[in-house]
C-alpha cells in the first residue's frame, strides 16, 4: 500500500507555492505560480484550486488532507481571513478553509503563514526539539510567531506573533498599519534597502537586500560605504528588537528567517551585538538561522494538516466540513 501525502500551500502577497508532502517531510512534487493579487480574492483563489489540483493528480498516491498557510491574521478554527493587507486585496473575509475543501474533496486546515513556516522549522529545521521559541521572517515585512509548550500561542483573537508593529521608536516613522516607530519600518528587508539608498549620496539606488550586501562585500568607495553604513544601522536596530524580544518572551531561541539568512558576515555582526544587548540588561539571547528556506511555508502548511485527527464531533462549517471517509475533523495537538 502506498503511504499516505499531504498537500502544502503557500499563499503570499508575491506568489503561491505548492507541494505534495509525505510523513517525514520530503517534498515530492512542486509547483508555484504568481498570486496576482490584483485581480482580488476570487482570482486569487482560482489560481491556488488550479495549482492544488495539478498537484493532487500528479501525486501518484492519496493525498489525504491539505493544510494552507495564508498572508493575514487567520481564524485557523474556521480556516477564515479576518483581516489582510493591501498586499492581498479583498482577501479579508474569505472562508478559505471552505472554498479549498469545495475545490479538493479534502479535509482543509488554514492557519498563518509564518505559524505554518514555524511549524516546519520546529518539526524538521533549525527549532528541532525546543519547546519555547520564537520564529522571525524578514521580507518585505516583518512576521512573527510564538511556539509556548510545544503549542503555537495565537492569542485571544488569533493575533499573537504580530511583532512586526510593536513600537521600536515611538513616535518614528509613520507605517502603513496606522501606527508610528513599528519595528517593520526599521527592521525588515525593506528598511535595510532604505537606510542603504538613504546613505548614498549618488549612483544608482539599491535594488534589494541581496544588492545591499553584495555593494557591502564587493564594491568600493562611495558605494560599498553606503551599504556597510545601511547595514550597520540596521544591524543595531535589529539587535535592540531581538532583545526586546528575549526580555519579554524569554524564548529558548530565536529562528530567523527571510533574506537574513544570506547576510554571510553580517549575521554574525547581528548575533554579538544582540548579545551584547541583552547582557546590558543581565539576559542571554539564542538565535537561529532558519534552516528549510523558500520550502518552509509549504513543509509547514502539510504539517498543519498531518497534525490534525478525525474526531466525531462537529467542526465549524468554514473549516473545511467531512472528510471523504464520512468522518468529520478539526484541528488536534498543537491547533486547538
Amino acid at each position: 500500500m502506498n503511504a499516505v501525502v499531504y498537500l502544502g500551500i503557500d499563499i503570499g502577497g508575491t506568489g503561491i507555492k505548492a507541494a505534495i508532502v509525505d510523513a517525514r517531510g520530503n517534498i515530492l512534487q512542486h509547483g508555484e505560480t504568481p498570486t496576482c493579487a490584483s485581480e482580488g480574492a476570487a482570482g486569487v483563489l482560482e489560481r491556488v484550486r488550479r495549482l492544488g489540483s495539478s498537484l493532487i493528480e500528479r501525486a501518484g498516491t492519496q493525498v489525504v488532507a491539505c493544510g494552507v498557510g495564508s498572508a493575514g491574521r487567520i481564524d485557523h478554527r474556521r480556516g477564515h481571513v479576518i483581516f489582510a493587507s493591501e498586499n492581498l486585496p479583498g482577501w479579508t473575509g474569505t472562508d478559505l478553509g471552505a472554498e479549498l475543501h469545495r475545490a479538493f474533496g479534502l479535509p482543509v486546515f488554514v492557519d498563518n503563514d509564518v505559524n505554518a513556516a514555524s511549524l516546519a522549522e520546529a518539526w524538521i529545521g533549525a527549532a528541532r526539539g525546543a519547546s519555547d521559541f520564537l520564529m522571525l521572517t524578514l521580507g518585505t515585512g516583518v512576521g512573527g510567531a510564538i511556539t509556548l509548550g510545544g503549542r503555537l500561542w495565537r492569542g485571544a483573537r488569533c493575533g499573537a506573533g504580530e511583532v512586526g508593529h510593536m513600537a521600536l521608536y515611538p513616535g518614528g516613522e509613520p507605517c502603513p498599519c496606522g501606527g508610528v516607530g513599528c519595528a517593520e519600518r526599521y527592521v525588515s528587508a525593506k528598511a535595510l534597502t532604505r537606510r542603504a539608498n538613504e546613505a548614498l549620496a549618488e549612483g544608482r539606488p539599491f535594488r534589494g537586500i541581496r544588492d545591499v550586501i553584495s555593494a557591502a562585500t564587493s564594491a568600493s568607495g562611495h558605494r560599498q560605504a553606503a551599504a556597510r553604513q545601511g547595514l550597520e544601522r540596521w544591524t543595531a536596530d535589529l539587535a535592540l528588537f531581538l532583545m526586546n524580544l528575549q526580555m519579554a518572551f524569554d524564548p529558548q531561541l530565536i529562528v530567523v528567517g527571510g533574506g537574513i539568512v544570506r547576510l554571510g558576515y553580517w549575521w554574525d555582526r547581528l548575533v554579538q551585538t544582540a548579545a551584547r544587548e541583552c547582557r546590558a540588561r543581565s539576559a542571554a539571547i539564542r538565535l537561529r538561522q532558519a534552516r528549510l528556506g523558500p520550502d518552509a511555508g509549504v513543509v509547514g502548511a502539510a504539517r498543519l494538516a498531518m497534525l490534525a485527527r478525525p474526531l466525531r464531533r462537529v467542526y465549524p462549517p468554514a473549516a473545511g466540513g467531512s472528510a471523504r471517509d464520512g468522518s468529520v475533523v478539526r484541528p488536534a495537538g498543537a491547533f486547538e
